[in-house]
């Protein structure tokens, strides 16, 4: 089987694509090197270039995803400089548009079987990534600071805005809801809704 449409640093970006869906359709036990590379079309031994072992891949699939993420998050805070409330509100329509765009992504970090958690939760803690929680957290601070007379404490706060997005966007990823725009409009009707009813009432004039 030929390996000559992938330049050197291509395949390593297809192992991580490819090897991302199979994750999602194999689970741990029966993911492999091998598979990953008929997925991409490439010899068996082509992934050995790039990854050593199927945890090793694994991590690099986790790594990426986490990135991605973070940098989502990361770019709908900075839409709305020095304004908490409007970062909350842009950062929760990102997530729900994130995860229903990437729906394995989201069945991979928190629904895919302990095992396959633990080793790649192994692999992001050795990984400079963007923290996505940590995004939210920084936000959520910044909110409180903002508004210190919000009648709840911050993790109230995380847990309350948290709980909202990751709700709709597991029961995207889960086909309980249509992963279509119409879903993904109500969506963000609901969390804009939301978050402009809390603004309208703690604006100070």
């Amino acid at each position: 089987m030929s390996t000559q449409k992938y330049h050197h640093g291509d395949l390593k970006a297809q192992l991580i694509r490819q090897g991302l869906k199979l994750l999602d359709a194999e689970g741990y036990d029966g993911f492999s090197l091998r598979k990953a590379a008929k997925a991409c079309g490439v010899s068996q031994t082509a992934p050995y270039r790039h990854f050593k072992s199927k945890d090793d891949l694994i991590s690099a699939i986790t790594n990426h995803a986490l990135d991605a993420f973070g940098r989502r998050l990361q770019a709908a805070v900075e839409l709305h400089p020095g304004e908490p409330m409007a970062q909350l509100t842009e950062m929760g329509v990102a997530y729900v548009r994130f995860f229903a765009e990437n729906p394995e992504t989201l069945r991979l970090l928190f629904l895919s079987d302990i095992r396959l958690r633990r080793r790649f939760a192994a692999g992001a803690s050795q990984h400079r990534h963007v923290n996505a929680f940590g995004v939210l957290q920084d936000t959520i601070t910044g909110l409180k600071e903002t508004y210190p007379e919000l009648p709840f404490s911050q993790d109230e706060l995380i847990l309350y805005s948290w709980g909202m997005v990751h709700g709709i966007s597991t029961l995207i990823a889960a086909d309980e809801l249509p992963n279509n725009e119409e879903t993904l409009a109500r969506a963000e009707n609901v969390i804009r809704g939301i978050f402009e009813i809390k603004q309208t009432g703690l604006r100070r004039d």
